[in-house]
């Protein structure tokens, strides 16, 4: 049998495994970053997504009081000032969303001669706003989408 004389070992092993540790370490720290970063991504997206369902909802709400009001008669309003509403207690979204109604034009035709001119329709311009979930330090809304909508109703 061999004796191993144990006074010539230097510690090799021990600075091997620290400079393993460390390596274990670096690429530890850095799948944790981009695990935050992919977070961060997929946050902002959500919060894109939200504000432009907020800002769609924003409009369909629009286009139906245009509905209603075309019905009921009353479209005349928008011809001194525009209407601005919110969609409010929209789910998600920081701040309520918003939309504006602007009337382009009255569509008017009569076929008989001398006979009264009846509004049998309007063009109309939507503007919508949405947000986001998240907001700034000024709390602001980090996310916005704005769409805008050309609507024609008419009997």
């Amino acid at each position: 049998m061999r004796q191993t004389n144990f006074q010539y070992q230097n510690g090799a092993v021990l600075v091997i495994a620290l400079i393993m540790l460390l390596l274990l370490t670096v690429i530890g720290l850095a799948s944790m970053r981009g695990t935050s970063l992919q977070e961060n991504m997929s946050g902002n997206m959500r919060d894109s997504s939200l504000a432009l369902q907020a800002s769609e909802a924003s409009l369909r709400k629009g286009e139906t009081e245009v509905i209603s009001r075309f019905k009921a008669g009353t479209l005349s309003v928008l011809e001194t000032a525009n209407v601005s509403d919110t969609y409010p207690n929209f789910p998600g979204a920081s701040k309520d969303p918003e939309y504006q109604i602007t009337l382009l034009a009255k569509l008017r035709t009569s076929t008989e001669a001398g006979a009264p001119i009846d509004d049998e329709g309007a063009l109309v311009r939507i503007e919508s706003s949405g947000y986001g979930r998240s907001t700034n330090s000024d709390a602001t809304p980090s996310a916005q989408v704005k769409l805008r909508s050309t609507f024609l109703v008419e009997q």
